[in-house]
């Protein structure tokens, strides 16, 4: 692999939007490589050698299999959603449990729990935020997130089997500039944390994978 095919995937990495227009023809080989030595991943008198690579390069796609899992998915949408983010401490593992104790999920109370190597992340309908103040005042709070909505995905059983269904959805919410906050996988259900001001963009591209 030449150097120049390491710095564009990268790039690609950092711009998958890149990689959507390029597939659908928005752009096409020469303009991109002209873009390319213009960001400084080439050098000016590389244009011709970035043109061949793009030639030789295997840009990834979506499946049709993947295309017709997309189509069988629900989408729902919860308002006024909070994050926590705890350090990590044993204590505070054991007091969650009075925190499950205040929660009735068949009144479609939130309550999620995320243990990381550093750190516990708490997530909780905003009118619950006093019940935790309550039980986990003593712990210390890294960072709250508030304003968010969560967008639940709940595919077919056959999408555990599939590869590329989450890396499809970030790039498509990344191309349209909408900023995910925290992403949950319960397969076959995947969970998205977003900004209030990014939730109807987000459900429209999501949607949009439907059809």
């Amino acid at each position: 692999m030449s150097q120049i095919e390491q710095d564009f995937r990268r790039y690609l990495s950092r711009n998958p939007e890149v990689e959507t227009c390029y597939q659908n023809g928005l752009i096409n080989r020469r303009s991109l490589a002209r873009r390319l030595v213009k960001e400084g991943m080439a050098k000016g008198n590389q244009g011709e050698a970035v043109v061949a690579m793009l030639r030789r390069f295997e840009f990834k796609k979506i499946q049709e299999k993947n295309k017709a899992i997309f189509k069988d998915i629900k989408i729902n949408v919860k308002d006024r959603v909070i994050i926590f983010d705890f350090d990590k401490e044993k204590e505070l593992v054991r007091t969650l449990d009075k925190l499950i104790a205040h929660t009735n999920y068949d009144k479609g109370d939130t309550l999620k729990i995320v243990v990381g190597s550093s750190s516990i992340k708490v997530f909780l309908d905003e009118e619950k935020e006093g019940t935790l103040k309550e039980i986990l005042h003593k712990f210390h709070l890294k960072k709250k997130y508030k304003n968010l909505s969560e967008i639940s995905m709940i595919f077919p059983d056959v999408a555990i089997d599939e590869i590329g269904i989450i890396s499809t959805v970030a790039k498509e919410l990344a191309v349209n500039d909408i900023v995910i906050t925290e992403l949950l996988t319960a397969t076959p259900e995947l969970l998205i944390y977003v900004d209030e001001q990014y939730v109807l963009k987000a459900y429209e591209v999501l949607k949009r994978l439907q059809r």
